[in-house]
């Protein structure tokens, strides 16, 4: 499943143009398609026919599109898109709210795809904006309002407001700290790879209690949750497919889906089990349990 590197590079890609593709912020969706009805869970493709992307946000895991009614007087750009203006353009938008969940995805291109595309919209520029999903688990909903979507929510990791504190207020119970970073009314964001890649970072036993963490080690945490995010953005931004989807090429990661191989770091054979119904890997040398 995407999390929240794999979810932010697409939006970098289509606010400001990467991977060999052009910007989705400042063109007008001339058309826009439901090709598969089950895709589309509320609200109405039409009202975002004719409209000018203004931005493309993240929440969570979720992709925002910001398309104005109508299209502005003047052309918005990905630079402009950044600035005051357009935030506050933004707070009267039709809102496209995407989530991958699984293996949706998003792109500029030239020419409609043969194969699994779910929706679609035309560009003023002839291009399309197609989302593509394999496995058809990914939805769109059309909004207004995008506040009922996203109640619940917890922090942003690489906000100023994810700090040491809020992992300290959420030491209560007994269960894992992994089990405790998946729980997105907590931290968003944050799945299966990243939270194993985090722990191991932070040389953090995944099984351990989130009560029995001191401060010291939750300060630990906190620093190799946003360096290791922050990380695989900057990397995820210079690469074409996202880092574990590209299955011909090895793996890249510390731990994650790497259980009975040598850590890279000590060369300790990793271990992995079953913590909330995911497999969790780590290296019993790096992370010990106490």
């Amino acid at each position: 499943m995407p999390e929240l590197p794999e979810v932010d590079t697409i939006c970098w890609r289509l606010r400001e143009g990467g991977h060999g593709e052009p910007p989705l912020v400042g063109r007008t969706l001339v058309s826009v398609d439901v090709d598969d009805d089950a895709v589309l869970r509320s609200g109405d493709v039409a009202a975002a026919r004719g409209g000018q992307v203004v931005d493309v946000t993240r929440r969570a895991k979720w992709i925002t599109i910001h398309v104005a009614p109508t299209p502005t007087t003047k052309r918005t750009t990905a630079k402009t898109a950044s600035s005051a203006t357009a935030q506050s353009t933004r707070q009267s938008t039709i809102r496209l709210l995407v989530h991958l969940v699984m293996t949706g995805d998003l792109h500029v291109v030239p020419a409609v795809p043969a194969r699994f595309v779910r929706w679609r919209a035309r560009l003023d520029d002839d291009a399309w904006l197609v989302f593509t999903d394999p496995r058809r688990f990914g939805h769109l909903d059309v909004t207004d309002d995008d506040a009922p979507f996203f109640a619940g929510l917890g922090v942003e990791p690489l906000s100023d407001d994810f700090a040491p504190a809020l992992l300290a207020g959420a030491r209560r119970g007994r269960r894992a700290v992994k089990t405790a970073l998946l729980d997105q009314s907590l931290v968003v964001g944050l799945g299966n790879i990243w939270a194993d890649e985090s722990l191991h970072v932070a040389g953090l036993d995944p099984r351990r209690a989130l009560a029995d963490l001191d401060d010291h080690e939750l300060v630990r945490l906190h620093g190799a949750i946003k360096a290791t995010l922050q990380q695989a953005i900057a990397e995820a931004q210079t690469e074409l497919v996202w880092r574990y989807g590209n299955t011909a090429a090895p793996s890249p990661f510390r731990v994650y889906d790497r259980g009975g191989e040598p850590c890279r770091g000590c060369a300790t054979t990793l271990s992995s089990t079953k913590l909330a119904g995911r497999t969790t890997v780590w290296c019993p040398r790096c992370q010990p349990a106490r």
